[in-house]
């Protein structure tokens, strides 16, 4: 059964993730686990067959980490390598927690802006003058 495809942000583009029994198996790799999987989603890799397998995978994967992971290369930068997570340098080598709680904090930074113009503008409007 299908599971995933890899999508256009991989050199693996195309490459299928798919069921077989109780194991998940890479296309041309062999069997990986549930966590690597989701590693790969949280890389961006993934196209999904749809939301609820994605959902059905994380759930498997939440409890056990993973020994190792296969990183395909970026469709910008084609390698044959593979290196586990972490072993690169540079910029992009941050961690997919990292990069969630960047997120997370940019929203709440826009968030607070947001709320800060709209109070701005009401004071300005003159929402908040007193009677009189």
């Amino acid at each position: 059964m299908l599971i995933a495809t890899f999508g256009p942000t991989t050199a693996w583009v195309g490459k299928k993730i798919s069921r077989d029994g109780d194991a998940f198996i890479l296309e041309d790799h062999g069997p990986i686990s549930t966590q690597d999987v989701m590693e790969y989603d949280r890389q961006g890799h993934l196209v999904w067959v749809n939301d609820g397998t994605r959902a059905w995978i994380g759930a498997k994967a939440n409890g056990s980490r993973p020994a190792h992971v296969a990183v395909p290369a970026t469709a910008t930068a084609p390698s044959k390598q593979t290196e586990p997570p972490g072993a690169t340098t540079g910029a992009d080598s941050q961690s997919p927690r990292k990069h969630s709680y960047a997120k997370r904090a940019l929203l709440l930074a826009i968030a607070l802006l947001v709320v800060v113009n709209v109070v701005i503008l009401l004071v300005l409007a003159g929402v908040f003058r007193g009677p009189g």
